[in-house]
């Protein structure tokens, strides 16, 4: 096998859920589950009901699939194999460590997202 996507299963892996958007929401974003079952982008203020990552991007009260914790998301760019991300607090993904751990690269393109625990 030469190639990553080999080993991954069709569409980026499991633990994909299906969501209603609280907000227009970008390809590749960090989300939070709100109480009323919608996510919404991770925020400082939500940053502890972080669920996973949208898998593609999903308009206002429109679903769309997010890649859950213990998945892959296949949406990122730049990423550097090997390095941990954490959700800083606007959202983003980058290597500075915070108290919200996102996963770890497996290629530039693809997070494998931290499980529950």
């Amino acid at each position: 096998m030469s190639n990553l996507s080999e080993l991954l299963p069709s569409g980026g892996g499991q633990n994909v859920g299906s969501f209603v958007a609280s907000g227009a929401l970008t390809n590749g974003l960090p989300v939070a589950l709100r109480t009323d079952g919608k996510v919404e982008a991770v925020t400082s203020g939500n940053i502890t009901s972080f669920i996973g990552i949208t898998g593609q991007a999903i308009s206002d009260t429109a679903t769309g699939n997010v890649d859950m914790l213990g998945g892959i998301n296949s949406q990122q760019t730049s990423l550097v194999i090997g390095s941990k991300y954490y959700i800083q607090s606007d959202g983003s993904l980058a290597v500075t460590v915070t108290s919200a751990f996102a996963g770890q690269a497996i290629s530039d393109t693809t997070l494998n997202i931290r499980d529950l625990t």
